[in-house]
């Protein structure tokens, strides 16, 4: 039997840039905890020993080039001091209104 088969389904371009939102707040995410690690002056192998990873994956997720399970996020951001959280999103909205009051 197997998987049913997806539809090639065009996406429409407000999917497409929702998406690529998505990616943008996944580097983001990457960005401050590459900057952790640095601010901690611990190299990718020691952080990757502390949190039972390989400095290959770590450089991996660090450039973008895997993305991360939440619980390797986790893992690898206890040995820096860090945890993960959630925070809420600004409307862009809201972003334009600051930006005018500003």
């Amino acid at each position: 039997m197997g998987r049913p088969k997806k539809e090639n389904k065009v996406k429409t371009e407000e999917e497409l840039m929702h998406e690529e939102k998505l990616r943008e707040l996944e580097r983001e995410v990457i960005r401050q905890v590459v900057q952790a690690r640095k601010s901690q002056k611990l190299s990718q192998r020691v952080v990757g020993e502390k949190a039972g990873i390989i400095r290959e994956t770590v450089a991996k997720i660090e450039n973008n080039l895997n993305s991360p399970q939440i619980n390797t996020l986790i893992k690898l951001l206890e040995p820096i001091g860090y945890t993960l959280g959630v925070v809420p999103l600004v409307k862009e909205e809201e972003e334009s209104i600051e930006e005018v009051t500003e």
